[in-house]
């Protein structure tokens, strides 16, 4: 039994001799350390984490970055988009050199960045922001070198990967509260293979889909106020089947959209 207890415990070191070794080489940095040894952190701020597909031609990304241990030289900012599971290649935006700073770059700028206009940025998009800090002592550091108990966290401002969503503009130029009548088509007759429409009425998202079948009718009541309503799609198996209109409560027909629906109906 003392063996076996032995040979356990052996193991256990072991074990955690390799994960020390393999934090020792990612060269993880701490941000409440000593004055002499504290991480080049970066945090931003950023006044609004999601922007509506309408708004990018008009609309920047804003925020405030800092260096809190206040030992960082330079920050570089790069961005991605990720549309579909499927990102571009990173390239870089601009570098900060004083801290505090304030930044203001149009998404229009940063689409063109990415060789894309904004019309090419989808609803259900995420435009992914990469940072890279250089230390007064010329330390580089990137998201390689954070867990993601701090990268995975808003409250810790990190400024080495965060994300900006686009979602899909308020229905507007029509009459909002009253019944919507969704009208579903599947084209090969056997449901829509997990794709569903999603009506956010005030915040609140309900999804609606079929299983079997053809067709499929929905009615969606919209409260009489000021409600703000988005409609989106969300896409599944065998898009090239997928048709759907939406009918407003004045009687407008919307659609046909699809097959192959965009997220966004407008």
């Amino acid at each position: 039994m003392k063996s076996n207890y032995k040979y356990i415990l052996g193991l256990v070191l072991l074990l955690l001799g390799f994960i020390a070794c393999e934090d020792k080489d990612k060269n993880p940095l701490n941000v409440f350390e000593l004055e002499d040894s504290a991480a080049p952190y970066v945090r931003i701020l950023l006044d609004q984490s999601i922007v509506a597909k309408g708004d990018l031609a008009t609309s920047s990304l804003l925020g405030t970055v800092d260096d809190p241990s206040d030992n960082v030289a330079s920050w570089d900012l790069s961005v991605t988009l990720e549309s579909g599971g499927v990102s571009t290649d990173t390239v870089p935006l601009t570098t900060i050199t004083q801290f505090p700073s304030d930044i203001s770059i149009p998404y229009t700028e940063i689409a063109s960045s990415l060789g894309i206009t904004v019309d090419d940025i989808s609803g259900g998009d995420f435009i992914r922001f990469l940072g890279k800090s250089t230390g007064v002592d010329g330390t580089e550091t990137t998201v390689e070198n954070y867990s993601a108990t701090v990268t995975g966290q808003p409250e810790q401002l990190q400024a080495f990967n965060f994300i900006v969503l686009v979602k899909c503009s308020p229905i507007s130029g029509t009459t909002v509260p009253g019944t919507w009548v969704i009208e579903m088509q599947d084209l090969f007759g056997d449901g829509w293979d997990g794709a569903f429409v999603t009506f956010e009425i005030d915040g609140v998202t309900t999804d609606y889909t079929f299983t079997s079948g053809d067709t499929a009718t929905f009615n969606v009541d919209v409260p009489d106020d000021n409600a703000e309503l988005v409609i989106s799609y969300t896409s599944g198996a065998f898009e090239e089947e997928h048709v759907y209109t939406i009918e407003t409560p004045d009687g407008e027909v919307l659609g046909p959209f699809g097959p192959n629906p965009s997220p966004c109906i407008n």
